[in-house]
C-alpha cells in the first residue's frame, strides 16, 4: 500500500469513526487581548534586569516551538533551554502549557522569560484551579499585536485557543501564530479545528505549536485505537502538513521524527508551518529536559 493510499484511508477512517462532528463555519473572531478581563486576563513584561541589548534586525530568525509541560519549574526549564546551544540563544519562543497560579510568586511565563532575558507574553485560554492554562510567546524584539481566538469546542474536550500576534524588527512587522491543538481528535475534526485560526492569515505568517497530531484513531473521543500500521496508518502529522502545504505553507518539521515521548510512544506532536518566509529544515533537541515533549526549531530567512 503506498505511502499516499495510506494517508486517504488514514483520513477516511477519522472521518467516519469517532468523528466529533465539527463543521466548516465561519472563521472565529480575533480577539485583542487588551479588551479581555477577569480571570483571563494576559500578562506581558520584559526582563526584572532590563531588556535585552538593541539589536539590529538579523538576516534570519531563529524560532522555537515548545510544550513546556505546565511549565512548574521555570528554572529548571531555563538551565535545560541554555544548556543547549542550539536553542540557547534562539530570537522567539512560542510555548504552550504555561500556567499561572495566584499562589505561585509570579506567573510561570514570567518566571522563565526572565530566566531566558526575554520579553514575554502570556494568555490564558482558561481557568484551571485557582489559576490559569494557556500559552506564550518569549521574545529578544518587541511583541505587538497580541489577540486570541478560541477554537471550536469539542464535547467532552477543553476549551483550546490560538494566540496571534507581531514581532517588531523594526521596518517589519513578522506575524506569528501560537497554538494547541486538542488530543482526542481524528484527523478531519483536527483540520477543522485548527481551520479558524489559519485561514484567513496574511502571506508571510508562521505558525508553530503542538498540534497533538498523535497516532490513534479515537473512538468517540474518548477511547485510542491502538494503530495497526499492517491495516492502515493512522499517523494524522503528514495528512495536517498536507494541509498546511494546500494553503501555501512551507512544513519544515516534517522530516524531524518524533517530538514527544509518553507511556512508551513516540509521536510527531509539534509542527512550524510558514508562508511568505525562505526555511530551512526544522531541528528536534531530544538533550532537551523539563517536559515530555522536545523542543523544536528552524531558522527563517527575513523578507
Amino acid at each position: 500500500m503506498s505511502r499516499a493510499v495510506r494517508r486517504a484511508a488514514a483520513a477516511l477512517a477519522a472521518a467516519t469513526l469517532g468523528a466529533c462532528g465539527l463543521e466548516v463555519g465561519p472563521t472565529a473572531d480575533w480577539i485583542d487581548v487588551a479588551t479581555v478581563a477577569g480571570p483571563l486576563t494576559a500578562k506581558t513584561g520584559q526582563p526584572t534586569d532590563g531588556l535585552p541589548v538593541e539589536m539590529a534586525r538579523p538576516a534570519t530568525l531563529r524560532v522555537v516551538s515548545f510544550n513546556v509541560e505546565m511549565g512548574a519549574d521555570a528554572d529548571a526549564l531555563a538551565a535545560a533551554i541554555r544548556g543547549n546551544p542550539n536553542i540557547a540563544g534562539a530570537d522567539v519562543y512560542l510555548v504552550q502549557e504555561e500556567e499561572d497560579y495566584p499562589e505561585e510568586s509570579a506567573a510561570r511565563a514570567a518566571r522563565l522569560g526572565d530566566a531566558l532575558g526575554l520579553r514575554w507574553l502570556y494568555v490564558p485560554g482558561r481557568v484551571k484551579g485557582t489559576g490559569t492554562h494557556g500559552l506564550a510567546i518569549m521574545s529578544r524584539f518587541p511583541i505587538t499585536a497580541p489577540a486570541k481566538m478560541d477554537l471550536p469546542m469539542i464535547e467532552k474536550g477543553q476549551q483550546r485557543i490560538a494566540l496571534r500576534a507581531a514581532i517588531d524588527l523594526g521596518d517589519l512587522a513578522l506575524p506569528v501564530v501560537d497554538v494547541h491543538l486538542e488530543t482526542r481528535l481524528n484527523i478531519t475534526d483536527r483540520i477543522l479545528h485548527l481551520r479558524p485560526a489559519v485561514i484567513d492569515l496574511p502571506d508571510t505568517v508562521l505558525v508553530a505549536g503542538d498540534v497533538n497530531t498523535n497516532p490513534y484513531l479515537w473512538d468517540d473521543g474518548t477511547v485510542p485505537l491502538i494503530p495497526t500500521a499492517q491495516v492502515i496508518d493512522t499517523d494524522q502529522a503528514p495528512i495536517l502538513d498536507d494541509y498546511m502545504a494546500g494553503l501555501g505553507f512551507a512544513t519544515p518539521a516534517a522530516g524531524v521524527g518524533p517530538t514527544e515521548r509518553k507511556y512508551g510512544v513516540e509521536s510527531r506532536l509539534d509542527a512550524i508551518y510558514t508562508r511568505g518566509l525562505i526555511v530551512g529544515e526544522a531541528h528536534v533537541e531530544r538533550t532537551v529536559a523539563g517536559s515530555d515533549h522536545w523542543p523544536v526549531w528552524v531558522d527563517v530567512t527575513l523578507p
